[in-house]
């Protein structure tokens, strides 16, 4: 894992930039941390898909059970989908995060 970061915390910050919401996201993302009160108010005012990568980031940050498995395959376009597998694996430990990840935000 590249620059210190946990696979998780890469994880996150890898749906969070995701281009589709970064934008809106930002601001929220700290060096080690999320600023997850701000980035659900921010979710409310999103598309459905859109505030389902943000609940994705929080599940996979808090493991609080908030995102349907379901919700994967029937609110994400193909793009936001494949982000959220790749969040998976870099969680995992298995694939690495794209640089721009690293310094996005």
């Amino acid at each position: 894992m590249n620059v210190g970061l946990s696979p998780d915390y890469a994880a996150v910050r890898h749906i969070l930039t995701s281009p589709s919401i970064a934008a809106r996201t930002g601001r929220y993302v700290c060096d080690d941390d999320f600023d997850w009160p701000g980035l659900m108010r921010e979710a409310e005012a999103m598309s459905m898909g859109e505030g389902v990568l943000v609940r994705i980031a929080y599940d996979l940050w808090e493991a609080n059970g908030v995102v349907g498995v379901w919700e994967l395959a029937r609110r994400l376009d193909g793009r936001a989908f494949q982000r959220v597998v790749d969040a998976m694996y870099i969680s995992r430990g298995e694939l690495e995060p794209r640089a721009e990840v690293l310094h996005a935000a």
